[in-house]
């Protein structure tokens, strides 16, 4: 009788509630982890994306200026029509007439200062070079 109660037991396979229970709490545990982190990346690319585009504008604004004679954008916070910005809160700011003295503020407008600081170009060791 006992060795019929164990051979019945051996032949049983799969996993026992309590083994799928600690599974599904280890499981929710790595992704209560992994979600903050994953979030400060995607703001940190955001930010890298904006910077490196409104740069571009800037050198791209500069160019036609004095390739073409086009005029430079005009000075405020509406004259950018480079990529659309990453960060929803993000402002650049556009001042300066002719090609020396032009110069375009990014903004992130973020909480965290520390991490997202507002940039213009050209950057004062740009400014330094010329």
């Amino acid at each position: 009788m006992i060795q019929a109660l164990k051979a019945k037991r051996k032949s049983k396979k799969g996993f026992t509630l309590m083994e799928m229970l600690i599974v599904i709490a280890i499981i929710a545990i790595l992704v209560a982890i992994a979600i903050p982190t994953f979030s400060g990346a995607q703001k940190k690319a955001q930010y890298a994306a904006d910077m490196a585009n409104v740069r571009a504008w800037y050198a791209e604004s500069l160019v036609k200026n004095m390739a073409e004679g086009t005029a430079l954008p005009t000075t405020g916070t509406g004259s950018y029509n480079g990529s659309k910005l990453q960060m929803s809160s993000a402002t650049v700011t556009v001042a300066g007439t002719t090609a020396d003295d032009f110069t375009v503020t990014y903004d992130p407008k973020d909480s965290d200062t520390t991490k997202y600081k507002p940039v213009t170009f050209p950057t004062p060791a740009e400014k330094a070079k010329t």
